[in-house]
Parts: C-alpha cells; sequence; structure tokens
C-alpha cells in the first residue's frame, strides 16, 4: 500500500512539474506598446487610423494579426513613431521589412536637412525582427524602448534570435 501511495504521489509530482512547463503566452501588442510608457523622454503618441496606415505605407491591414502604428501627437516638432507588427503568415516578412525600411530611409532624409534633433533620433533606429513580430521604434531612447519591447513580448520565454536590419 505504502508503494502504492509514493507511486500516486510521484505521478502527482511529475504532472505538477510538466504543467508549470508550459510557454507563457506573448502578450498582446497593445500591452507591449503600453509598456512603453516607462522610456525616458517619449513624447505624447497618437494610434494612426487604418487609412492613414493604408495611405502612408501602403500596408493591407488583413495581412496583420495584430499591429500598433502610433506617432508623436505633434509629428511636426517630433518625428517619435512606434510600429508594432505581428504577421499572419511569415511568407509577408520580406515585404513588410521592406516598405518598413524605406520608411525610415525617407524620415532620415526629411529630417536631415531640417531638424538635426529628429535626425538623431533616426540614426540609432532599425527595423527588428522577432519570430512573426517586427518592430521600429524611431526615439531618442531607441535602446531603451528595443530592450522593453523585447522583454515584454518574451515575457519570460526563452529568448528567440532577434534580428535587426542594418543599412548596408
Amino acid at each position: 500500500m505504502k508503494k502504492f501511495v509514493s507511486l500516486v504521489i510521484c505521478a502527482v509530482i511529475c504532472l505538477c512539474c510538466f504543467a508549470s512547463c508550459t510557454k507563457a503566452q506573448t502578450p498582446p501588442l497593445t500591452e507591449v506598446y503600453s509598456s512603453l510608457e516607462k522610456v525616458t523622454n517619449m513624447p505624447p503618441m497618437s494610434v494612426m487610423p487604418d487609412d492613414l496606415i493604408s495611405t502612408l505605407f501602403g500596408f493591407d491591414t488583413a495581412k496583420f494579426e495584430e499591429y500598433v502604428f502610433a506617432e508623436a501627437s505633434d509629428p511636426s516638432v517630433n518625428a517619435d513613431t512606434i510600429i508594432l507588427i505581428k504577421l499572419k503568415d511569415t511568407a509577408d516578412l520580406n515585404e513588410t521589412c521592406d516598405t518598413l525600411s524605406l520608411y525610415l530611409e525617407s524620415v532620415k532624409d526629411n529630417t536631415q536637412s531640417y531638424s538635426p534633433v529628429n535626425y538623431a533620433k533616426t540614426q540609432s533606429s532599425a527595423v527588428t525582427i522577432i519570430d512573426n513580430y517586427i518592430y521600429l521604434v524611431i526615439t531618442s531612447e531607441y535602446l531603451e524602448a528595443a530592450q522593453v519591447i523585447q522583454d515584454t513580448l518574451h515575457n519570460g520565454n526563452t529568448k528567440s534570435a532577434v534580428q535587426t536590419l542594418v543599412d548596408e
């Protein structure tokens, strides 16, 4: 009888161990976006409406599982931008990254001639890929913002490969 009870207790302990090993859910992108409020020097931001996303980028947002596009509330003063995308299909990865890279280059070109402060923000910014997530953050505190995004996306999980697209 003691062996049977011991076996049952061992089985319950094993089940508990395996149950605790389930992968934590990745938080929604709205939560990732909200986590950026703690980034130093982030100006007030406004979420872009879908029609502006289509106009600026030409994206078909139906290809995205989730997304948040936000820019500084006063974009004429601040070039700060936050773009967070979770793709439905990784086949759209290259096209989406290319579009965001072109956008970043256009912001660099536009700010270089008239706004040294905003141009400096673009110099450290990059399009970054984590699994089927893509993000672009333009802010003076890019490294801090990128770390907050990565930490929030990983949510305690084993870290995935992070790929940052760099100008060539």
